[in-house]
C-alpha cells in the first residue's frame, strides 16, 4: 500500500495508476480494491501468474496514456519523480527515460553496497551513457515508457531475467532514443541478505 499512496501523492496533474495483481496469493488485490473504491485513479486487474514480463505486457495493453511509466511494488516514488519522468517526451523522439533508483534500506555491508553500485554504475554512468544513446536499461523500478514504442518492438520479454534490459536494448536496436532523468528519484528495498539477492 505504501507503495501504491506514495504514487498517489504525485504532483503530477493527472495521471492513471493500473495495478496488475499476477496471480498474488496474499491480499494484495484487496487492498488496492479499497483504495481503489475510493480513488478513481485507481485500477486493478487480476491476471493468473505468468511471470513479471506478461503482467508488465498486459499493462502496457490495457493502458491508453501514451507514456506509461513503471513502479515496481517495493518502491516509493517521491512527489515530483513522475513529472520529471513525463517532462522529456514533450521531445517527441524520445522513447524511454530511465528513473534514478536510489537503496533506501543501507545498514548492513549487503544493502551499502548496493546502494555504492547504485550510486557509481548506475547514476553516475548512465548520465556519460545519456549523452551517447546508450543506457543499457531502463529500471523496472522508475522508468516510462512511449506506449506505441514498446508495443512496436513486442514489448517485454520472457526469454531473461532482466526483462526491463532486454526492453532497452530493443528500444535502442529499433532505433530508439533513451534518456535519464537524475531527479526522477525513487527509494527502493535493495535485498538485505545473500539468500534474498
Amino acid at each position: 500500500q505504501s507503495t501504491l499512496r506514495a504514487i498517489l501523492r504525485s504532483d503530477y496533474p493527472r495521471f492513471r495508476v493500473l495495478v496488475i495483481d499476477d496471480g498474488s496469493t496474499d491480499d494484495t488485490a484487496a487492498r488496492v480494491r479499497e483504495i481503489a473504491a475510493t480513488d478513481r485513479r485507481v485500477a486493478v486487474t487480476s491476471t493468473p501468474n505468468g511471470g513479471k514480463h506478461a503482467a508488465l505486457n498486459l499493462g502496457f495493453r490495457l493502458a491508453r496514456e501514451e507514456i506509461v511509466v513503471t513502479v515496481d511494488a517495493d518502491t516509493i516514488l517521491l512527489p515530483e519523480t513522475i513529472r520529471h519522468l513525463a517532462a522529456p517526451f514533450e521531445d517527441p523522439t524520445v522513447d524511454a527515460v530511465c528513473g534514478n533508483v536510489q537503496v533506501g534500506n543501507v545498514g548492513t555491508l549487503l544493502t551499502s553496497s548496493q546502494d555504492l553500485e547504485y550510486v557509481t554504475s548506475q547514476s553516475f554512468d548512465r548520465r556519460a551513457f545519456d549523452t551517447l544513446n546508450a543506457i543499457p536499461v531502463v529500471p523496472g523500478a522508475t522508468g516510462a515508457w512511449r506506449r506505441r514504442t514498446v508495443l512496436a518492438v513486442g514489448g517485454y520479454s520472457g526469454q531473461t531475467l532482466t526483462e526491463d534490459a532486454d526492453l532497452t536494448v530493443s528500444v535502442l536496436a529499433h532505433g530508439g532514443r533513451v534518456l535519464f532523468s537524475p531527479w526522477a528519484r525513487s527509494i527502493t528495498e535493495a535485498p538485505a541478505s545473500a539468500r534474498a539477492l
